[in-house]
């Protein structure tokens, strides 16, 4: 049997580790090629360049949510899979990869008629080859993050990130103009695909297309909608700005989101590609289940609260020294934003738990209940602008915050107040570390520059997060202990 269907649970512990600092190190190496890439390629191409690609990418993206037919988030969470359904759920992936592709392709010309611009019509057709490169992936990537293979998948992804990095500069340096930016978005997916089928160490078999193969096919159905709603809700304050306001008062709002997007994601999204598959393996053992899900709930709130929340009191800084004086109007946003930052990082655990749990279908109506939340807190808030559409964002998200962890733990051994005592000390480290950048501000480096005052407040948040460290995880912190489940 090939390797991504060995799993085991009796280095579990040991395996989650391993892999969240395998996945951790792919997302930062990502980002690091990526900045350096983008920076350099600003230079050498034009806005212009930017522009078209940018015109035909949204609807690259939107599209890319059904790519798979939520099959992928279903291998994953899948307990028991062999050869033969895993076979099944491919053959469906590639099918659904080719034909989005040929749609896409076909759609170009529409797409260029829509913006009036041929070149849109030129880098969408290109672009629709990524369907087809995700159909031949995806399948082979939810088997190594199932079986907690992320060395092959860091391998990979700093494979992709090099030579897509690489290529996009060459040739912009040739006058490739936007066509530098099409091949970055096409050679990332490419290598990392060709990097993942030689090292997966599988090859679809003859199908079978039994009880779990058509489980897998209900789980993808739902996880599908979760995708497409939880897209919607992401998206609808640009638009809705964009489309009352104009790009004046959508800039700072898009700067601000960008800017707390950046840190909470680099949190929940490589630990989520772990702790998914990781989870889905203690669905017979509800005690460990609970012990592993409230530590894991108190560390990325340990990670999260402390330094997202201070954000609120530091935004002003962060947006002079990262984007410039001219940018102030993004202070305000940020620093309602920030919570809401924070409170979705430790909020992500419960969409963990139910995905995890094989309950797809509680997903999708939690996620339609939070979209529809922060759909009507931006409407109500958009009369006021972008600070009033970040204010309903934050008061959304603040009341569904309690509900969606009793929501998620239904029908498990977990209750609503564990997770209030695993996140409680979190919450004293957080007014602790907010409390400290307050008095810092306000005594001590009032008049400072914004630079320096900045990493004077980098400095403290992190002396103080070190100290609570030890004082919540004590000596095994040295032994990177923080996920032991048992006693």
């Amino acid at each position: 049997m090939p390797i991504p269907f060995q799993i085991s649970n009796q280095r579990l512990r040991y395996d989650a580790q391993r892999a969240s600092f395998l996945n951790l190190s792919a997302r930062g190496i990502d980002f690091l090629f990526q900045f350096v890439s983008m920076a350099i390629l600003a230079r050498l191409l034009t806005p212009a360049d930017f522009g078209v690609f940018a015109m035909a990418t949204p609807f690259v993206w939107v599209l890319m949510t059904f790519g798979d037919l939520g099959l992928a988030a279903a291998v994953l969470q899948q307990r028991d899979l062999n050869e033969g359904q895993a076979s099944a759920v491919f053959r469906i992936n590639l099918v659904a990869g080719i034909a989005f592709g040929g749609l896409f392709l076909l759609c170009a010309p529409l797409l260029g008629s829509f913006y009036g611009d041929p070149e849109v019509t030129q880098v969408a057709a290109a672009l629709s080859l990524m369907f087809v490169f995700s159909g031949f992936t995806a399948v082979q990537q939810a088997l190594l993050r199932r079986s907690l293979m992320f060395d092959t998948l860091l391998r990979a992804q700093i494979a992709a990130s090099l030579v897509s990095s690489v290529m996009a500069v060459t040739f912009a340096l040739r006058g490739a103009g936007y066509w530098a930016l099409t091949i970055r978005a096409l050679a990332d997916p490419l290598v990392y695909g060709i990097v993942v089928w030689t090292s997966t160490g599988w090859v679809p078999t003859r199908a079978e297309w039994d009880d779990t193969t058509r489980a897998l096919l209900r789980y993808g159905r739902y996880s599908i909608g979760s995708s497409l709603l939880f897209s919607i809700g992401r998206h609808a304050n640009n638009v809705l700005i964009g489309w009352r306001y104009g790009s004046t008062e959508l800039g700072p709002f898009a700067l601000a989101n960008r800017l707390i997007l950046l840190p909470a994601q680099q949190i929940s999204w490589p630990l989520g590609q772990v702790m998914v598959p990781t989870l889905s393996r203690l669905q017979g053992d509800p005690d460990r289940l609970k012990r592993w899900y409230l530590k894991l709930l108190r560390l990325v709130t340990f990670a999260s609260f402390p330094p997202l929340f201070s954000l609120a009191i530091c935004a002003d800084d962060v947006v002079h020294v990262i984007a410039g004086p001219q940018w102030g109007h993004a202070t305000a946003i940020l620093r309602l934003l920030a919570p809401v930052a924070a409170l979705q990082v430790g909020y992500a655990s419960t969409d963990w738990l139910m995905r995890s749990q094989g309950q797809a279908d509680r997903f999708f109506r939690w996620t339609a209940i939070d979209t529809t939340a922060n759909l009507l807190g931006c409407v109500l808030g958009l009369r006021w602008g972008a600070i009033g559409v970040a204010a309903g964002l934050a008061t959304a998200n603040l009341v569904l915050f309690l509900p969606g962890f009793a929501y998620a733990a239904k029908g498990t051994t977990i209750r609503l107040m564990d997770a209030l005592e695993a996140m409680l000390p979190c919450f004293l480290l957080m007014m602790m570390t907010v409390a400290a950048v307050w008095a810092l501000r306000h005594f001590i480096a009032q008049d400072w520059t914004p630079f320096p005052r900045l990493l004077l407040t980098g400095v403290t948040i992190a002396a103080i997060m070190a100290c609570g460290t030890v004082w919540m995880y004590g000596r095994s912190v040295l032994n990177f202990h923080l996920l032991r489940s048992e006693p």
